[in-house]
């Protein structure tokens, strides 16, 4: 998806974060969230179409000491440690492990510019990779509000859709997380089976009008209902235009038996392999197989895609690319709009 924030900014990926720099050697202070707008190499060329991190979506959200990582904007994401020493950030894991080190490039109240090491770990070679950031409240401010992002319309309110636009925050890694971690162990285990709700988060940020739409047993979406109601002051209002407003929320819970997840995760590994060695013939032999198991995984049918687009297959591969949109994920949107109009 790319939208004007002077020029084009291609959006990508979420984070808040204030940033401040004070004078001379003092240090950085990071707190809050910016989104991911741009991402090339540090020369300027652009990333190719098949380096997935063209048009991954991800969030860093800074508070305090930690920094959680999300890979779409709904969820804060798994919290690790950093440090800022100069201008650079290191990302540890709670054991004080170095995860990743990046090098603050610039900074101003709505820009960031971070660069992360090349393939030699370099953070001044040409190939390492810049990432250009924006506040999420600015871009949030520079996305239209489609007509397709209003569920309701009445004579007193108006419910809107979540979206990257507008949406309700949950206290926590992700609400789906928080479910997963305290149903576990709590009912019989569900070798297969889905639930899909919705419910709408309300201007005060209460939640209301939970409906199963599908559910998996009724022990299962008993103890579902439970644990939503427990979590009623665990939320956030959306907000449009710095006002409070009532948003439609969803959330799918899945499980798959072994018979489902084996074959489709050594299928889909080795898959990634022919894929990073550019041998997609090989690669969309492998996807195609773990498809067939678990045809909804978002990371197979982008890669799929690109397998059939480089062996000049371009209505496959906007078949796919349609396929991640229609399971209501943006990762391919910028595909979609360059090679399938």
């Amino acid at each position: 998806m790319k939208f004007p924030i002077n020029t084009v900014v291609s959006l990508t990926i979420t984070l808040a974060l204030t940033f401040i720099v004070l004078a001379g050697n003092a240090q950085v202070k990071l707190s809050g969230a910016y989104v991911l707008s741009k991402i090339d190499y540090l020369n300027g060329e652009e990333l190719p179409d098949d380096n997935l991190l063209k048009y991954t979506y991800v969030k860093y959200t800074f508070n305090q000491n930690e920094i959680s990582i999300s890979g779409t904007y709904y969820e804060n994401g798994r919290p690790f440690f950093f440090i800022i020493n100069g201008d650079h950030l290191t990302v540890r894991s709670s054991t004080g492990a170095v995860l990743n080190t990046m090098k603050v490039l610039e900074s101003t109240d709505n820009r960031l510019v971070l660069v992360s090491g090349s393939a030699n770990g370099s953070l001044e070679d040409p190939w390492a990779i810049k990432y250009i950031l924006y506040k999420e409240e600015y871009i949030q401010n520079n996305i239209p509000l489609r007509p397709d992002g209003i569920f309701s319309i009445n004579e007193k309110d108006t419910v809107f859709k979540s979206s990257q636009k507008v949406y309700a925050k949950f206290n926590g890694e992700s609400f789906q997380s928080y479910i997963y971690d305290l149903i576990r162990g709590r009912t019989k285990e569900v070798k297969s089976g889905e639930l899909l709700s919705s419910f709408i988060i309300d201007k005060d940020g209460q939640p209301d009008s939970l409906k199963i739409i599908q559910g998996i047993n009724r022990k299962f979406d008993e103890e579902y209902v439970r644990l939503f109601n427990a979590a009623r002051y665990m939320w956030q209002p959306a907000k449009l235009n710095g006002q409070p407003v009532r948003v439609l929320m969803t959330l799918t819970l899945k499980y798959s038996s072994s018979a489902q997840t084996i074959p489709s995760y050594f299928n889909g590994q080795k898959a990634n392999i022919a894929y990073k060695n550019q041998d997609y013939k090989t690669a969309l032999i492998y996807y195609d197989l773990a498809l067939e198991v678990k045809g909804d995984e978002i990371e197979h049918l982008y890669r799929r895609g690109i397998c059939k687009q480089k062996l000049g297959n371009l209505a496959g591969a906007c078949a796919d690319w349609s396929r991640i949109k229609q399971l209501g994920k943006d990762e391919a949107d910028e595909l979609l709009s360059k090679y399938c109009k």
